[in-house]
């Protein structure tokens, strides 16, 4: 099983109830779904295939926490997100979908399909040094 904790954005400069991570399992079956989605992108020269996937947990950066291995600490994300998306190209993929009762439309950092190798967990949350 692999870890990614990778940044969310959202399209909305105004917006303040936001997730700033998502957190995601990926276990063997969506690593090869994955896999596959991407070489039927290549086979049927496409830009991305996009499919409904809930796998991503959403979480917010915790500033009055101590830090995690010297890297900003997590807390849930209390809102909601709806028609969640995995979206796989060529060469990499990324997560997206809209929050709960609104038409604020976030997305993922993109994951390289090359780093489904590495074994070890992708962890792209701030660090977070005291002073």
């Amino acid at each position: 099983m692999k870890k990614l904790i990778i940044p969310v954005h959202d399209s909305s400069e105004f917006f303040s109830e936001n997730a700033d991570y998502a957190v995601i399992e990926l276990d063997a079956a969506l690593i090869e779904r994955i896999r596959k989605l991407a070489v039927v992108v290549k086979q049927m020269k496409a830009y991305k295939i996009s499919e409904f996937n809930c796998t991503c947990d959403f979480m917010t950066a915790d500033w009055d926490a101590e830090p995690d291995n010297g890297k900003v600490a997590l807390k849930e994300f209390e809102g909601r997100m709806e028609c969640s998306t995995l979206n796989v190209t060529d060469s990499d993929f990324f997560w997206s979908g809209y929050y709960k009762h609104t038409d604020v439309r976030w997305e993922t950092d993109t994951v390289l399909i090359k780093s489904l190798d590495e074994t070890d967990i992708m962890d792209e949350r701030e660090e977070c040094v005291i002073s």
